[in-house]
């Protein structure tokens, strides 16, 4: 990643056009590609995931429930030690359970890497000028977007981080872009701004990251048509209510669009 970031920046530097189109037509394609072996990790993760027992599967589904299912895969793991008879009994389960595991923690480590190519590609792309790619790709990742809600909390924090910054990069840049691959964006990357793991330990964004994101959220929003806010704004309304997270709060724009339609009626 080194080498490449340094024949990146050397093109950038040189601002020949041919160049430029170089960089350009290397980072739209790493970044289609790199969104498709994103995609492929967290869809065998999701895979391996469901083929585990009815009991964990079910606790996956709660809140916080990756944590609890760890829980119960230890305890059953204690039992077996203590009760041999029934770890003979369970044996053949016992090492499927085993396998499973393999196969997941090897995707969730392969999601993590191409989540951070994936952020550093994005990165490249707006330092060069180059992200209206990036911008009409991450518009048409419905199955990405989709996969990301029930990825590891580290992926959602990469994939957070990238769509923030795609986001961000559109309004800074005052990029033209067609209205409906704003749309997309909010529609599609939205519920994931909401339902995402923001850190414990680690906050993905800032408080200061946050305010601004909300920020351009609402610039993006208020420029579409009434019809178009109603779609974004009542999904939002939906999955932040569900939520545990108190962000994105677009509470301003929400309001903005109720009593702009509110004038229309009367």
């Amino acid at each position: 990643m080194a080498m490449a970031d340094r024949i990146v920046d050397d093109n950038a530097r040189d601002g020949h056009v041919e160049l430029v189109q170089i960089n350009r037509t290397a980072l739209a394609s790493a970044f289609a590609r790199t969104s498709t072996l994103l995609y492929r990790a967290l869809q065998s993760s999701h895979a391996v995931e469901d083929s585990g027992t009815w009991i964990t599967r079910i606790i996956g589904a709660l809140p916080l429930g990756s944590y609890l299912a760890s829980s119960v895969k230890g305890l059953g793991l204690c039992a077996s030690a203590m009760f041999p008879s029934i770890s003979g009994i369970c044996g053949l389960e016992k090492q499927r359970q085993l396998t499973i595991a393999g196969r997941e923690g090897s995707n969730h480590v392969l999601g993590e890497k191409y989540a951070q190519e994936l952020l550093w590609i994005a990165n490249k792309m707006c330092e060069c000028g180059v992200v209206d790619d990036a911008l009409l790709q991450w518009s048409l990742a419905s199955a990405l977007a989709s996969l990301s809600l029930t990825a590891s909390p580290r992926v959602q924090g990469f994939i957070v981080k990238i769509s923030a910054i795609l986001l961000g990069e559109l309004i800074r840049a005052k990029l033209e872009v067609p209205r409906q691959v704003k749309i997309r964006l909010l529609v599609l990357w939205l519920p994931l701004f909401c339902y995402a793991d923001n850190g414990l330990a680690y906050p993905v964004l800032t408080g200061y990251e946050k305010a601004e994101m909300e920020r351009i959220m609402d610039e993006m929003i208020s420029g579409l048509p009434s019809m178009d806010q109603e779609v974004i704004l009542t999904n939002w309304l939906q999955d932040f209510t569900m939520s545990t997270s108190d962000w994105p709060n677009l509470q301003t724009s929400y309001d903005r669009w109720c009593n702009s339609t509110r004038k229309l009626i009367t």
